[in-house]
């Protein structure tokens, strides 16, 4: 025969007495806290569907256009500016800063980061360098990976080399009058000057060889973009005009111009022109363009304007057959964006386009569907690592 204790007794009737089960007291026990294991998680390898975006929020942030969710993020500054190199092993990031802030001792430096583990592995000093939001053609790397290109202002402009292999500045190349960076084959880059030319560098060894070319537009009349387009790899470049003026350049230390095309024209319109009044479907944004060098297909964001509107979102994208210079479609947007860029992937490329309300649209390059859209606070720029 089984007894209770008085006191056990009573507790369980008190219990009863008041509804309570004893399966309702073990669930009100609190559960055994188990001790956390700490850990560092490491980053897949940098696919086709990687997209590195500025995001506005002191960061860049790396997303998965596939499922459209966030992989890791990187501290930036508006003035800061970005480049992965092409095998997507590193990430280098340029940063100027100053000791007390806004102000004190200024320095300025290139971070390596390891892309793998987000891991900061260098810092490399660099003279006074040019500070204009993220722009990529302000620092740009060759496409063997070796060498960095940086471009100074202080105040003259010119252009330091950095050695990635060994993680120092090699050498400034002064390119007064001139700015921005090209690249093309594996030693060399161009400038665009403010005389409509380009001055062009070609790097070997302790050697190096400057050249000038002929003025190839007229940048009082229609400026070029400062993001025109370059495939670094062959050294073809798009030189994109504010009215749609499209000129084809071969970079090199001798450059060859090709002929010059309309984005307008070659949709069915007249080109556009350069009256204030004069409305017309005009290319603008933050960054207007995106080349698909795989299948040499051009996408740029469209908007109607009238001059000098250059910088208004687009609402829509055009993509160009830049072999045959024709327009092969037109991709609503869901909203207006400030810029795009493509995946260089070709079989299942994506659009990723920063929208004016700060999300990041993701579509099929093929279609033109939108697949996502995800809460990227984006600042309208992107980068697409190179293939």
């Amino acid at each position: 025969m089984t007894c209770f204790s008085r006191p056990r007794y009573l507790l369980l009737a008190s219990v009863i007495g008041m509804g309570v089960s004893v399966g309702d007291m073990a669930k009100a026990i609190p559960p055994v806290l188990q001790p956390e294991q700490s850990d560092v998680a490491s980053l897949p390898p940098m696919g086709d569907h990687s997209v590195l975006v500025a995001t506005g929020e002191q960061s860049f942030t790396l997303y998965d256009g596939d499922k459209g969710r966030i992989l890791g993020t990187l501290p930036a500054e508006m003035v800061d500016n970005i480049a992965i190199a092409p095998d997507r092993k590193d990430i280098y990031v340029a940063v100027t800063m100053w000791s007390r802030g806004d102000h004190g001792t200024r320095e300025d430096f290139l971070r390596d980061y390891d892309a793998h583990t987000l891991d900061l592995t260098h810092e490399i000093e660099l003279p006074p360098r040019g500070l204009a939001v993220f722009k990529q053609q302000n620092l740009e790397l060759s496409q063997d990976g070796h060498w960095a290109f940086v471009f100074d202002m202080s105040p003259a402009t010119g252009v330091t080399v950095v050695d990635l292999h060994e993680h120092k500045a090699a050498r400034t190349v002064d390119i007064p009058g001139c700015a921005l960076i090209f690249p093309w084959a594996h030693d060399g880059f161009s400038t665009i000057c403010g005389d409509g030319s380009l001055t062009n560098v070609a790097l070997a060894g302790n050697n190096v060889n400057v050249t000038h070319s002929k003025p190839f537009f007229d940048a009082n009349r229609d400026p070029v973009f400062e993001q025109s387009q370059v495939d670094r790899k062959t050294g073809k470049a798009l030189f994109i005009s504010y009215t749609g003026q499209v000129y084809p350049v071969t970079l090199g230390a001798t450059p060859v111009m090709g002929k010059t095309w309309s984005l307008q024209a070659a949709a069915g319109q007249s080109a556009a022109g350069t009256g204030q009044q004069e409305q017309a479907w005009r290319p603008g944004g933050d960054q207007p363009f995106a080349w698909h060098e795989a299948d040499n297909r051009l996408y740029v964001l469209m908007h109607v304007g009238g001059y000098w509107t250059h910088k208004q979102e687009g609402t829509e994208v055009w993509v160009y057959d830049v072999t045959t210079q024709h327009l092969l479609q037109r991709i609503d947007l869901p909203s207006p964006a400030k810029g795009i860029t493509v995946s260089p992937d070709t079989a299942n490329p994506q659009i990723y386009a920063m929208l004016a309300s700060k999300k990041m649209a993701i579509l099929s390059a093929t279609t033109g569907q939108a697949e996502k859209t995800v809460e990227a606070k984006a600042s309208g720029i992107s980068i697409v690592p190179q293939p």
